[in-house]
């Protein structure tokens, strides 16, 4: 992950990430990222984990492979600091199946 400049955000970089891009990058660092799809506003999530985030979604994670069910988290504000909780909702009430009309994109 890193700043950039030009942008004016921050970006995600991987090993496929152009190296003349890298160098345009300010405060470049590691980052333990959860790529996350939201079904609701139909679009996709990073969300950036702690290390105690992290270790708590790898054990939410284990136990949705085993029991199966649906994974949701909330963020929870306390004091200056946002923490990310996962769940693990094993039971969900009846879902209502609704058409998606086809997204519509600018060119092509």
């Amino acid at each position: 992950m890193g700043w950039s400049p030009g942008l004016k955000k921050s970006v995600y970089i991987d090993e496929s990430t152009d190296p003349d891009t890298l160098d345009e990058l300010k405060r470049v660092r590691e980052a333990d990222v959860l790529i996350a799809y939201d079904q609701m506003r139909d679009r996709t999530l990073h969300i950036e984990l702690k290390e105690s985030e992290c270790k708590e979604f790898d054990i939410i994670y284990s136990q949705y492979l085993e029991k199966g069910g649906q994974i949701s988290y909330i963020r929870k504000k306390e004091g200056r600091k946002t923490h990310t909780l996962f769940m693990l909702e094993e039971e969900f009430g009846d879902f209502v199946v609704r058409e998606v009309p086809e997204k519509k994109y600018l060119f092509g």
